[in-house]
C-alpha cells in the first residue's frame, strides 16, 4: 500500500501532495512498465529477458524538477538479477529528475529550508 505524503513550504506557501511508494498493482512487470517511456520499457525487458519471473522492486519516489521547480512523483524500479536502477521523467515537462531525499531538501521553489512533510494518507 502506498502513502499519500505531503510537502509544504512556510516560507513561499507551495504545497505538494504525491502518491508514493506502490499499489497491489505493481506486484507484476506488465503492469510496472506501463508508467515507464518506451526506451526505459525496451532496457528493462532486455534486463528481465533472462528471468522467468523477473525479481524487481517498484516505487512511486519524490523527486525535484528543476525546470517546472516542484516536487514531483516519479516511477523507480530497481531489478535485482542485473542490478540496475530505472527512474521516470517529470509528468509535466519530461525533464530529467532529481530523487529528492525526503527529511534533506530545500524547497524547489523558492530555496528555503522551511519545507515540511507529513504524510495525509493512503492510497493503492
Amino acid at each position: 500500500m502506498g502513502r499519500i505524503r505531503e510537502f509544504s513550504c512556510h516560507s513561499c506557501g507551495e504545497v505538494w501532495q504525491l502518491q508514493l511508494g506502490h499499489g497491489m498493482n505493481h506486484a507484476a512487470l506488465e503492469n510496472v512498465l506501463e508508467v515507464f517511456s518506451e526506451d526505459i520499457q525496451k532496457r528493462i525487458l532486455e534486463d528481465t529477458q533472462e528471468e522467468q519471473i523477473p525479481s524487481f522492486e517498484f516505487n512511486y519516489c519524490p523527486a525535484v524538477c528543476g525546470q517546472c521547480r516542484r516536487i514531483v512523483e516519479i516511477p523507480s524500479i530497481y531489478l535485482h538479477h542485473s542490478g540496475r536502477t530505472y527512474l521516470g521523467v517529470c509528468p509535466s515537462c519530461n525533464n530529467q529528475v532529481e530523487v529528492f531525499l525526503e527529511g534533506k531538501g530545500s524547497c524547489p521553489h523558492c530555496g528555503s529550508n522551511c519545507l515540511l512533510e507529513s504524510d495525509i494518507g493512503r492510497w493503492d
